[in-house]
């Protein structure tokens, strides 16, 4: 009988990297060159065999993909937890994106999950008229954290399914002991940051699974029509009253108003 083996991994990077494709084509082997900002976490999961000490070991993947706007940074150390590696993703046209991966999700991925194993991938090969990142600046950053690198591509497939197996080798020895840390919110936030913070309290609120009250998240979204790139106080405050609705059939009237009104508070730090 195979050994079976659950891991949690994450896709980490800034907005527009190709994270969404990447996952896309290594578990559905489909692209779509469309970009559509990712709201708060998606998780999908993927099975494979990986070889461990000479035996067939059965390990699945549970792929969380990361929002990459940096303003929602409670979210995104909720989603850390319990992370087991990650695959760091890079815009081979876009040198900013390299600097990013090291700069700060590294930062913030250690802050919650520790010195978990992470593969880098410099992605979107395909336009290779438009590099702007060379291989050894890649090699470098690797070598420094001692992970591995691949040039993908989410169209081509070129080493996607190859960085993702990897990075399953890699996770497989042993499980990483966690911690939470969240930063406090700064007097004054941004919109983004004041989405960041009703979205992490109503998760935390909602007493039910992460992956459910991201689903809710989702739904409510498009209900009112907020674009997390760019939220008003209009549609927050619309979302916030949606979530409020949402929270009625499950909470009593005295939590789901206190909830509404902690949530409104994070529009005045505005």
């Amino acid at each position: 009988m195979q050994k079976k083996v659950i891991k949690k991994v994450c896709l980490l990077g800034d907005n527009a990297v190709g994270k969404t494709s990447l996952i896309k084509k290594y578990v559905f082997d489909t692209f779509d060159d469309k970009y559509i900002a990712t709201i708060g976490t998606k998780t999908v999961k993927k099975e494979l065999l990986v070889d461990y000490f000479g035996k067939e070991l059965n390990l699945t993947l549970m792929i969380w993909d990361i929002l990459g706007q940096k303003e929602y940074r409670k979210l995104q150390s909720m989603s850390f937890e319990g992370t087991s590696g990650a695959l760091m993703v890079c815009d081979i046209t876009r040198p900013d994106t390299l600097s990013s991966l090291e700069e700060y999700w590294l930062k913030a991925l250690k802050e919650v999950a520790g010195n978990v194993p992470v593969v880098f991938l410099a992605n979107k090969c395909d336009l290779i008229d438009d590099t702007k990142i060379e291989n050894r600046a890649m090699m470098e950053i690797a070598k420094k954290y001692d992970a591995n690198f691949f040039v993908t591509s989410a169209k081509t497939g070129e080493n996607v399914e190859t960085a993702f197996k990897m990075l399953g080798r890699k996770i497989v020895p042993g499980t990483q002991d966690t911690e939470v840390s969240i930063k406090p919110a700064v007097e004054k936030i941004s919109p983004a940051e004041a989405m960041d913070n009703i979205v992490a309290h109503f998760c935390e609120n909602f007493h039910q699974d992460t992956d459910y009250a991201m689903s809710v998240i989702r739904k409510s979204c498009e209900v009112v029509d907020l674009d997390i790139r760019s939220p008003t106080v209009q549609t927050m405050n619309k979302f916030i009253d949606r979530l409020a609705e949402v929270e009625s059939d499950v909470l009593s009237p005295f939590e789901t108003n206190k909830n509404k009104i902690e949530r409104k508070a994070f529009l005045a730090k505005m």
